[in-house]
């Protein structure tokens, strides 16, 4: 018999229309269409105490304020702000069928009590969704990221996402994407550049013994495998970035068979092996992503003292999908790591990381 379970299952919100009991004394009326400005204004009582708290809406002149379809559905939910008719959703819907999914994003990001403004309405953030502040650092406080959103199912543009990951670094926030799925689910992703660094000993730093050691051994090479089988230099092996012990012997991939045929003859690399070289100069320790759905993972120092932190993934097997996305992330973070992938922006390869992150906890 199976264990009884006495963890719940989160409880997910469904984000009812209509008035509620719990509702304020003070009821409002609807709010009312401003075609020029295509936006729905309320009074200028209500929308300063919406602006105030929650930085919704824009000010008119004549002190009212002007809210988006996604901002009025946000208060509807959260501020009893109420919806112009009942048939109100399905009428915007038939013109902007994602409008419930970005409301609900917007939903989401604003969590907790932070602050998520229309890109459009704040300086230098004009191509943005949205600019997200925490709540514990408001507006004119330094905004904390940069926010997109799309969905699940949408194909990612790894150099677009590059790119951006570049230009918001710039701008001293965090590039922040927010991913919704067809339950109405939002996760939440930090994407960034990074650089590798590690204390494991690169080639470079081999003294004259030691590469003329690995070089008589290459020559004593048997095939093994995808790769070869060296015998060991008195009874060690000075260069731990190359090659795994095991049964007297040093036994290297496939990959590491090239890049040590590179060294000693100036032999070609192939993709693999070239970016694996790249790696391996910045004091990182390679192996195998096979248990991870990973091409790499990626130590800083020796195997036997840490834990890799990262996962790297090429090029040629990365996602496609933001679906496949979080499932790269979600095992890499099962197992308190770092998914990482390679991309080439402009001519320049670059590391990019995912991370989840949590809505109104970051």
């Amino acid at each position: 018999m199976a264990e009884k379970r006495t963890l719940r299952p989160r409880v997910r919100p469904t984000r009812p229309l209509g008035s509620r009991e719990d509702g304020p004394a003070e009821r409002w009326g609807p709010p009312s269409w401003n075609e020029a400005l295509q936006m729905w204004v309320i009074p200028s009582k209500l929308g300063q105490r919406l602006h105030e708290k929650s930085r919704i809406g824009l000010q008119l002149p004549d002190g009212c304020f002007a809210l988006s379809d996604i901002e009025l559905l946000f208060s509807h939910w959260n501020r009893h702000v109420p919806l112009p008719t009942d048939s109100w959703l399905d009428e915007r819907l038939r013109m902007n069928p994602r409008l419930l999914l970005e409301a609900v994003v917007m939903d989401t990001a604003r969590l907790g009590g932070e602050i998520l403004v229309p890109g459009e309405r704040v300086d230098g953030f004009e191509d943005a969704w949205g600019v997200r502040w925490s709540r514990h650092a408001k507006p004119p406080a330094r905004p904390r990221a940069r926010c997109e959103w799309t969905e699940a199912s949408q194909h990612v543009d790894w150099a677009s996402l590059a790119r951006r990951a570049v230009r918001t670094e710039s701008m001293d926030v965090v590039d922040e994407w927010y991913v919704i799925d067809e339950e109405m689910d939002v996760t939440m992703y930090h994407v960034a550049t990074m650089e590798f660094s590690g204390s494991v000993a690169t080639w470079q730093s081999l003294d004259h013994e030691s590469k003329e050691g690995i070089r008589s051994s290459w020559e004593q090479r048997v095939p093994c495998g995808e790769g070869h089988r060296l015998p060991l230099i008195s009874e060690r092996w000075p260069w731990p970035q190359l090659g795994t012990t095991h049964a007297s012997g040093r036994i290297l991939r496939r990959e590491e068979s090239e890049v040590l045929a590179h060294l000693m003859d100036g032999a070609p690399l192939s993709n693999d092996a070239q970016l694996a070289l790249v790696l391996m100069r910045q004091g990182v320790l390679l192996r195998p992503g096979f248990k991870f759905g990973s091409r790499w993972r990626v130590y800083d120092d020796d195997i036997d003292v840490v834990h890799a932190p990262w996962l790297v993934q090429t090029a040629d097997r990365r996602p496609s999908t933001w679906e496949e996305v979080c499932l790269a992330v979600r095992l890499a973070e099962g197992v308190n790591k770092t998914w990482v992938t390679d991309v080439e922006v402009d001519g320049t390869a670059r590391w990019l990381s995912i991370r989840r992150a949590l809505p109104g906890r970051d």
